[in-house]
């Protein structure tokens, strides 16, 4: 028995573009569907809109997670998962790994025939969004064994290690039973024409300015750009981490003050449309993670701080931030800001 994504069955959380509702569009790392199944058989249909040479869906049925690679594209294609255990009811999630490394269609399941398929019933403590890089998407994390170790050309450019799940925001997200949307992207800076999203050429590198207010954020995709509607999702807390690539093309720019004004200004533009869409004073937790880069970048986020003086945007350090790693983090390392962060929101919201 198919049933199609288009029914109240399924939970969705992320940007989820659900314009073509028969099969909805997952764009950002970790965008999920999930729900609940009687029976014993399941499949899941999907199709992919590859943009890089390695596509891979999650699947997580009854607490087992499991990775399937993605050979087609732009047609409707059937997984079949092993159903292991003999339960009353079944839980299945079905995630995106990777970023921009392609879209990915979500066509509905297979199950036994008269199955009950229902849409779990979940309540959360709090609501995140997080706008970050490829260290809050979770690329390369797991490639295990190389904490504290640059990133093996073998890891690079591959997205085989990739793996949304095991990135910072939905870490802190089932620490805290929060509904997490992680608008991250590997390479992506600030401002336009800066970072390394959607190069090498200057002119064609798009920043979180031009992609915070989008569902579709991928300029080579064959959607390109749609816009977000706000009113599906009103988050408690937005977590900024943003300003790791900001460096590129040009490393002196962080001492240049004509620059540095204009970056700050941009950051603080964005929080002010955030929560002007939001229609609420939503708190903001400016962060920059472990992996290595001039502390310089992290004295902006003070000062911006300081500039707001709200009471409701915080720069929050890590013991180790930008001393640890000079790769990605790996799921450890990703596990060890997790926790960080959990602690510290915990007390800001009296959890």
């Amino acid at each position: 028995m198919k049933t199609l994504p288009n029914g109240e069955q399924f939970l969705y959380n992320g940007r989820i573009d659900l314009s073509q509702p028969q099969k909805p569009l997952l764009t950002y790392p970790g965008c999920s569907v999930e729900t609940e199944f009687t029976g014993n058989k399941l499949g899941i249909y999907v199709m992919n809109e590859a943009m890089f040479q390695y596509c891979s869906v999650g699947v997580i049925l009854d607490g087992i997670q499991y990775k399937f690679e993605l050979k087609e594209n732009d047609k409707e294609i059937y997984i079949e998962v092993p159903v292991r255990d003999n339960l009353d009811v079944h839980t299945l999630t079905v995630f995106k790994r990777q970023a921009a490394a392609h879209y990915i269609r979500f066509c509905g399941i297979e199950t036994e025939e008269n199955a009950k398929v229902s849409k779990p019933q979940k309540k959360y403590v709090l609501n995140i969004e997080v706008f970050g890089d490829s260290v809050s998407a979770g690329e390369i994390c797991e490639a295990l064994y190389y904490e504290g170790c640059s990133d093996y050309d073998e890891f690079k450019y591959v997205g085989y290690y990739d793996n949304s799940y095991f990135a910072y925001p939905y870490i802190l997200g089932r620490k805290l039973n929060a509904r997490v949307f992680d608008n991250a992207q590997g390479g992506i800076a600030l401002m336009d024409k800066t970072g390394f999203f959607c190069g090498p050429e200057i002119d064609n590198i798009i920043g979180i300015e031009s992609t915070y207010d989008k569902a579709s954020y991928v300029s080579y995709s064959e959607e390109g750009f749609t816009d977000w509607d706000f009113s599906r999702f009103t988050p408690d807390l937005i977590i900024m981490a943003v300003g790791q690539n900001d460096h590129n093309p040009d490393p002196s720019v962080i001492d240049n003050p004509e620059f540095t004004k204009r970056w700050k200004k941009k950051y603080k533009e964005i929080i002010a449309d955030l929560r002007r869409r939001y229609n609420k004073p939503v708190k903001v937790l400016m962060i920059l993670t472990l992996l290595i880069h001039d502390p310089k970048w992290d004295k902006l986020l003070d000062e911006i701080e300081t500039e707001l003086s709200d009471g409701i945007t915080k720069h929050f350090t890590f013991t180790r931030c930008g001393k640890a790693t000079p790769g990605h983090p790996r799921i450890t390392e990703q596990f060890e800001m997790a926790t960080e962060l959990e602690a510290y929101i915990r007390e800001w919201f009296h959890l």
